[in-house]
């Protein structure tokens, strides 16, 4: 009896892993994270055949503004995107015909501030069951039903995983950028506390000085010696 359920649940997770992987297929799926530098400009080309559908999302994570130029140009030459100074933005579009198309990310607009840009590019139509069983002249099983409910879940956990990733990479930036101020600010109230201890020091000593330079000590000193008898 054991072996008998061991056996079927061994062929029940075969099954669930074998619809996930063909779920997989078709997809490509590419995530970077790299810096730009200043009044600087960084293409990224990828060979796509014709009638894909394509998904291009991208974000500032950290520097100046979080906005940079981004632009999607065809084989030909064709703009399918352009804009200026963005900091987030999807973008999906199906290729017309079979090409290198380039995706370009500008900051020529910054003169000394980089940025550090993410971007995901997904190539293919992400949910390929569908359209494998869009003829599908029978009902879906009931394991066709669940392995498609866990790959929208995966989906869903991915997107929220990415999105964290860069809130929590937001946020540290953040916290690095007000640590250093924070540092630079208790070291100039620091020089500014001992030049202003110097000034006073400097003030006190002169109300203790005439103005030839001897201290009034020494010329008291002086002053009486001279009134002294001679012998």
């Amino acid at each position: 009896m054991q072996s008998s359920v061991w056996f079927t649940l061994r062929f029940t997770l075969l099954s669930l892993l074998s619809l996930l992987t063909y779920l997989g297929l078709g997809v490509e799926a590419y995530e970077m994270t790299f810096e730009l530098p200043d009044s600087e400009q960084m293409c990224f080309y990828e060979l796509i055949d014709r009638g894909i559908k394509c998904t291009l999302e991208f974000q500032v994570i950290t520097g100046g503004n979080f906005d940079v130029d981004v632009k999607v140009t065809s084989s030909d030459g064709t703009k399918l995107y352009s804009d200026t100074r963005k900091q987030f933005d999807t973008f999906t579009f199906t290729t017309e015909q079979r090409g290198e198309f380039s995706f370009c990310f500008s900051n020529e607009f910054s003169t000394f501030t980089h940025k550090v840009v993410y971007f995901e590019l997904v190539v293919g139509d992400d949910d390929p069951m569908k359209q494998a069983l869009g003829n599908h002249i029978t009902a879906l099983t009931q394991m066709e039903v669940s392995a498609e409910r866990v790959h929208e879940n995966l989906k869903s956990v991915q997107d929220y995983q990415t999105h964290h990733r860069l809130r929590e990479s937001q946020g540290k930036a953040s916290a690095d950028d007000l640590t250093d101020r924070v540092h630079y600010w208790s070291f100039g109230q620091t020089l500014i506390i001992l030049l202003v201890g110097v000034g006073q020091v400097l003030v006190l000593r002169g109300f203790f000085t005439d103005r030839s330079g001897m201290p009034l000590d020494d010329r008291r000193y002086h002053n009486n010696k001279g009134y002294g008898v001679k012998s």
